[in-house]
């Protein structure tokens, strides 16, 4: 389905990403004193404050990384000499300071690094909705940040609230009795040393279940595992749900805005699984006449079979959170999702509030995790990568690609790399945000025909960089 209003702004939106010096797809990151540092961060401050004029407030949240604080502080710095107040909510996940940013300030800073390794630190910029800055508003701060930074007269001031996550709670535990029942349930949570380590297992407690906490608290340095909670990295949290017999298992990432899910038998639930399930339930609750459901370009066809029961459409959006957001606001639609499992229910990615929702949806359901999933048709996804030398004009290469492929396919698109959809499976080429490769996905209903994509995938992506070198 396409929404005029979104699909108008993609050619701006490849634009502005090839201007952008500082921000990526959703803000920026690096190692730390490398890539992000104190007069980094003290810079984005500053031109923060001259963006919004003097006297406005900017909500501050962090991960428990140990250079937060270090980061926290030069942004502070900046903010408070060009005229802003830095609101300070301490270490919360980045939904919580969305719904911060809504209730008392004129725009938010989350500073993580989110699923990255603990040398890593970013910042991302919320605007006054609590959704992340559009391609546009990143575009006008790069230019103050890059020009020439003008105190104004006045200066602002530091105020600290650390209430910031019980009231999160509170949102969770209304949303999720409002649409479902609670009954209780054996839950381990590991809550990867992270920001939501304590929200989520005081709020399925506070939800009536019991819980088995592991890894659930702050750990700057992740020792226990790196942060992000893909299969590989979930296997002490798999044991322990077989060993407790518990009911599923919960994991999340540095800052608590990915949450991954493991059924009664140990057994890891991939992302866009997950994440149609919960919009598929929520939808089916939803009063709205017409339903819509935002995804990213590398989101399973399982969202096409649970919007095709929902009578719902489907919206397709570039990588990266800000753009789901931009297609709620434009095209209405209520939810937003992300292959790796993301939900944005509202304007940010949710954490702990997936952990209750997914809970509530076992209780009206009467089932096991395992039984829910597998209620849902299969699909079979391969997630491959090949780094490029350094200097390779890859926009070049994606471009090359088109030619280099068979031309039986259904429909392709270019808003986001490459995405070649065929009767039976689709595989994606696009540019990867942080590092100098390509991500190939690739899916179909078959193993098989998923690795017959993916071949087809690289070695279309071969033959363009030949004739690219030779060209």
């Amino acid at each position: 389905m396409h929404c005029e209003k979104f699909t108008s702004k993609i050619d701006g939106y490849k634009k502005i990403r090839k201007q952008k010096k500082l921000f990526g797809t959703f803000g920026f990151r690096g190692v730390v004193n490398e890539g992000i540092g104190a007069e980094k961060a003290k810079r984005v401050g500053a031109s923060l404050a001259i963006y919004l004029g003097d006297g406005k407030t900017v909500a501050i949240g962090k991960d428990p990384r140990i250079s937060s604080d270090m980061l926290e502080e030069a942004l502070i710095d900046g903010l408070t000499e060009f005229g802003c107040n830095a609101l300070t909510l301490g270490i919360i996940t980045p939904d919580t300071l969305s719904l911060e940013v809504g209730r008392q300030a004129d725009a938010g800073v989350m500073i993580t690094a989110s699923h990255n390794p603990p040398e890593y630190n970013g910042i991302k910029c919320l605007s006054k909705r609590g959704m992340g800055f559009s391609p546009e508003e990143d575009l006008a701060l790069e230019k103050i940040y890059f020009g020439d930074l003008k105190k104004g007269g006045r200066s602002g001031k530091k105020i600290v609230d650390r209430g910031a996550s019980d009231r999160y709670r509170d949102h969770i535990v209304r949303y999720v009795t409002k649409l479902f029942p609670v009954k209780p349930m054996d839950i381990v949570v590991d809550g990867g040393g992270g920001s939501a380590s304590t929200v989520t297992p005081e709020t399925l407690e506070r939800l009536g279940h019991t819980v088995i906490r592991f890894n659930c608290k702050y750990d700057g340095m992740f020792r226990e595992r790196n942060p992000e909670p893909i299969d590989a990295n979930l296997e002490k949290l798999k044991k322990l749900v077989r060993s407790e017999n518990a009911d599923m298992g919960v994991a999340h990432d540095g800052d608590g805005d990915r949450t991954a899910f493991i059924d009664e038998g140990g057994k890891f639930i991939q992302g866009d699984v997950t994440a149609a399930i919960i919009a598929d339930h929520v939808l089916r609750q939803c009063k709205d006449r017409e339903k819509k459901i935002a995804v990213t370009i590398a989101f399973s066809n399982i969202i096409e079979h649970v919007a095709s029961t929902l009578g719902a459409q489907v919206i397709y959006t570039p990588v990266g959170e800000p753009y789901l957001a931009q297609a709620k606001v434009l095209c209405g639609a209520q939810v937003g999702l992300e292959e790796h499992g993301s939900v944005l229910l509202e304007w940010s990615r949710e954490g702990p509030m997936l952990a209750g929702v997914m809970a509530g949806i076992l209780s009206k359901e009467g089932m096991s995790l395992s039984e829910l999933v597998a209620s849902y048709p299969m699909y079979h996804q391969i997630k491959d990568a090949k780094t490029l030398p350094a200097g390779t004009d890859i926009d070049a290469i994606l471009d090359r690609l088109k030619a280099e492929i068979p031309q039986d396919y259904e429909k392709i698109s270019d808003m986001d790399g490459l995405r070649v959809d065929y009767s039976d499976g689709w595989f994606l080429v696009r540019a990867s945000g942080t590092e100098p490769k390509v991500r190939v996905f690739s899916e179909a209903k078959t193993e098989e025909r998923a690795k017959r994509l993916n071949r087809i995938a690289m070695e279309g992506l071969e033959r363009a960089m030949i004739t690219g070198e030779h060209g």
